[in-house]
């Protein structure tokens, strides 16, 4: 008499499929994790866990690509390395004088004048000092703008230079 039994499990051959997928898997995540360690370490400021400062840097950038010229005072404010002044055109084509204000650690003031009179103010919390300088470029008459970051651990954070955009 034969008796007959169900074969019970896998066959090597589907252990070795599954384990080269979860070996490829598992590979993906280690390189990822490394990547995003790397580049963890390269920025220290996490731009993730404070948007403010994409914020500011992008709100940045756009006064002054859109500059026309860095007048020394306006109101209370006079142009400094915490105190950035800027004379800037619109999307409507109207002008404004914008002052950045980096005068209170952790936190960057932006007041916007029609003229003489207080138009906008806007502010972010949790950002790491700023400290700009007005440089001229080697091309002419020109100014440039660098602008420079040290976060709570005291490394360079932010290293960026802003060049106005010609206008006619």
């Amino acid at each position: 008499m034969v008796s007959r039994r169900r074969a019970r499990g896998y066959s090597l051959l589907e252990i070795v499929v599954v384990m080269a997928l979860f070996g490829v898997f598992l590979f993906i995540l280690v390189t990822l994790t490394t990547e995003m360690r790397r580049n963890e370490k390269k920025w220290p400021i996490n731009f993730f866990a404070h948007p403010e400062v994409g914020n500011v840097l992008a709100r940045m950038r756009r006064d002054i690509l859109d500059s026309t010229s860095f007048p020394d005072t306006i109101d209370k404010y006079s142009q400094s390395p915490t105190t950035l002044i800027v004379y800037t055109i619109n999307q409507d084509g109207t002008a404004e004088t914008v002052v950045w204000d980096f005068n209170q650690p952790g936190e960057v003031h932006r007041v916007a004048f029609k003229a003489t009179l207080k138009s906008s103010e806007w502010m972010t919390h949790e950002d790491p000092i700023f400290v700009t300088s007005l440089e001229p470029m080697e091309s002419g008459d020109e100014q440039q703008v660098h602008i420079r970051a040290i976060d709570t651990q005291g490394k360079l954070a932010i290293d960026e230079i802003f060049v106005p955009r010609p206008h006619a």
